[in-house]
């Protein structure tokens, strides 16, 4: 948890309020192609990371380059740790909350979709 709260505190550099962090972006982004039933390595699949990797870029002030991506995959393997999801499980039972979808899912879907993509 530490390690995804400093990717986060790191990501905040611009102080424009609150905003979506890249887990978010990509739970978004992804959960329509996943209900669809879309594959990450499709062509349909371009059109999401793009617009995932752009809307991350301008939300941290940097270019949509290689470097950024590596940045994001980096991040999104950081927060795809199951004792991630127990942490969010366990602080929604002691605050009450419904409980939290998994994010593995989209996660994984997009970690997948942006790799192959790097690749060509």
């Amino acid at each position: 948890m530490r390690r995804v709260a400093e990717q986060h505190l790191a990501d905040r550099v611009r102080g424009d309020g609150p905003r979506p962090d890249a887990v978010a972006l990509v739970r978004d982004h992804v959960a329509p192609a996943l209900a669809a039933g879309v594959d990450s390595a499709s062509r349909q699949a371009d059109a999401i990371v793009a617009a995932v990797t752009a809307r991350y870029a301008d939300l941290v002030g940097h270019p949509d380059d290689a470097a950024l991506r590596r940045r994001l995959l980096t991040l999104l393997e950081t927060a795809d740790d199951p004792r991630r999801e127990s942490y969010f499980r366990l602080l929604s039972v002691v605050n009450g909350w419904p409980p939290p979808d998994p994010l593995t899912p989209a996660l994984t879907w997009f970690a997948d979709a942006l790799r192959a993509r790097s690749d060509r």
